[in-house]
């Protein structure tokens, strides 16, 4: 890959629990190059370094009221989401101008094309970069991986809003356990194949940041090996697309806005069902409706060309 003036760079993500996040940064790191650095995607607005080439991939953001970033960043908005929380201050008229600047934005989900298209910035669908990620696995893949296939229904009570969570908890758990039990059938009808169960959210506490890296690339690594793969995670899924496997992505729990939103267009590259459907489900004819070989091209290419423009 050619070298350009300013240092390439990557986004962190330094309160992240999910290695999902992890895995994304991996994605862009490998398209960096090895001289590339780590910026924190929610202090963006604040960093006074030398000029960057920044890929800006990835969901954004946990505060909105740090956007739009640095002048000192060059920014390739590509495999690009906007959380819909998010959207009032980072569509404010600052925030919009900022766009303008660094026009197309290539965004990872229809969504977040369709946000930013109805201001007036000019956008395109690229997919997200983790359809970039190569297996350098040479096993032969075997067995099924359940990577958080249904974390999110599992219904937690937490101080937050408390007597509401209590009051729903009944209802949500016995979802829960419908769905848990739909699930737990179909892999027990997978006679010859041998599952393994695993979480895409971890806990950080004494963790480096080099330690959560260590452990999303694991997560790859067990990925890479499994010819099917269960899980109800985007950046789950899209890996495992790129790596190789077979997906099954379940969207029991994909009810809300926030969740609903990142799904549009990425669904297209890998089958999507409830687990109520997997009773009658034939791994045999499963397919994702698009190649994902196509939008992984495209992306490596926008990316070179970003780092070679000030050559």
């Amino acid at each position: 890959m050619k070298t350009s003036k300013n240092r390439p760079g990557f986004l962190s993500y330094s309160k992240s629990n999910n290695l999902g996040d992890y895995i994304q940064s991996i994605a862009a790191k490998e398209l960096a190059g090895l001289n590339s650095v780590c910026l924190d995607r929610e202090k963006l607005n604040i960093y006074s370094g030398p000029k960057i080439n920044l890929i800006m991939n990835g969901w954004f953001m946990e505060n909105s009221k740090n956007w739009p970033p640095s002048e000192q960043i060059n920014p390739l908005f590509i495999s690009f989401h906007i959380n819909p929380t998010a959207k009032r201050n980072m569509l404010s008229d600052k925030g919009i101008e900022f766009f303008k600047k660094h026009e197309p934005i290539g965004c990872r989900d229809y969504y977040t094309q369709r946000i930013l298209s109805e201001k007036g910035v000019k956008t395109y669908f690229s997919g997200c970069l983790t359809l970039t990620l190569q297996n350098n696995n040479t096993q032969k893949k075997e067995g099924i991986l359940v990577l958080s296939a249904l974390d999110r229904m599992n219904p937690k009570i937490s101080t937050k809003n408390f007597f509401l969570n209590i009051f729903k908890y009944p209802k949500k758990n016995l979802v829960y356990k419908k769905s848990k039990k739909n699930l737990d059938e179909f892999i027990s009808n997978q006679k010859h194949s041998k599952a393994i169960k695993e979480s895409q959210i971890i806990d950080t506490t004494g963790k480096t940041q080099m330690e959560i890296f260590s452990l999303a690339n694991k997560q790859l690594d067990l990925i890479s090996k499994s010819k099917l793969v269960i899980t109800s995670r985007i950046h789950t899924a899209l890996p495992a697309i790129s790596l190789g496997a077979k997906v099954i992505f379940l969207t029991d729990g994909y009810n809300h806005i926030n969740q609903k939103s990142r799904l549009e267009g990425l669904s297209e590259y890998f089958y999507c069902c409830k687990t109520s459907d997997l009773k009658n489900l034939n791994l045999e004819e499963i397919y994702p409706k698009r190649d994902h070989k196509e939008a992984s091209s495209s992306l490596i290419e926008k990316v070179d060309q970003f780092f070679s423009e000030d050559e």
